[in-house]
């Protein structure tokens, strides 16, 4: 029975209305106050004790041979279970009763279709009228979902500029916040923060030496004529290393990737 009464979930409103009759009764008995576990136990237990009456009542109207439960068969289910059923009436007519009213049954909320647009078509004669109507006419209608690039020159500029500005601003902003600044104002020091300047010992050494930056771009251009003086003498190399063009019809056209003549001088 209790595997049975478990399967009805708190958010059954039979079982709602259940606690707020049983609520009642506690207030007019004298309670002001009450645990939600102690209610919680007491629907429980009525609840299983309307469910047992129902089932001994079903069972008796089906071992009479009826379908439908009538009042005798209530009386004899509560019999069985021990109630007096006599001080039934006495407790429905007692002056102080809280009386309920029924639940008024809320409208259905409208759903307004957002995405609508244009009439919906009918059905043609020779669809049934009984399919389903045609979807809206958003659904298999062409529509760009992307704005067409501007590739005006005025308006690119404008663009990059301002991005160009958004990105200093914010960076000018994450180094203010990270680091130490100084006011422009003396009374808000937050109105327009300025960051701060790093007093150097030897400030004239920053324009001597060399950068990091500087001096990675030196390795990389060495690096690249380097490669390219390795290839300019192996195309200045013929296939016997005899120094000729690559081939008859191969000859190098830039003057500065010429192989270097040295210049004959006669000691006469």
């Amino acid at each position: 029975m209790a595997a049975e009464t478990n399967v009805v979930s708190t958010s059954n409103p039979f079982r709602r209305a259940l606690k707020t009759s049983i609520s009642a009764l506690l207030v007019e008995i004298g309670y002001q106050a009450a645990e939600n576990l102690a209610v919680e136990t007491l629907v429980e237990m009525a609840q299983a004790y309307i469910w047992e009456a129902g089932r001994s009542s079903h069972a008796l109207a089906e071992l009479a041979g009826r379908t439908h439960v009538m009042p005798s068969d209530v009386v004899l289910a509560l019999v069985e279970m021990g109630l007096d059923f006599t001080a039934i009436p006495k407790h429905a007519k007692r002056e102080n009763k809280t009386v309920f009213l029924p639940p008024a049954q809320t409208p259905p909320v409208a759903q307004s279709k957002i995405l609508q647009v244009g009439d919906k078509r009918k059905h043609p004669s020779h669809i049934p009228e009984h399919l389903p109507p045609f979807p809206d006419p958003h659904t298999h209608i062409k529509t760009p979902c992307f704005k067409q690039p501007a590739n005006e020159y005025q308006l690119v500029r404008e663009k990059a500029a301002s991005q160009k500005r958004d990105v200093e601003v914010a960076l000018t902003r994450f180094i203010a916040k990270t680091g130490t600044t100084q006011s422009l104002f003396k009374d808000d020091p937050s109105a327009f923060p300025l960051i701060a300047c790093k007093p150097s010992p030897l400030p004239y050494l920053s324009a001597l030496l060399p950068s990091d930056y500087e001096l990675s771009a030196q390795d990389n251009c060495e690096a690249d004529m380097s490669g390219r003086h390795a290839v300019l003498d192996h195309d200045s190399m013929g296939d016997d290393g005899s120094g000729q063009t690559l081939g008859d019809g191969d000859m190098i056209d830039n003057p500065y990737l010429l192989p270097v003549r040295v210049a004959r001088k006669s000691w006469r």
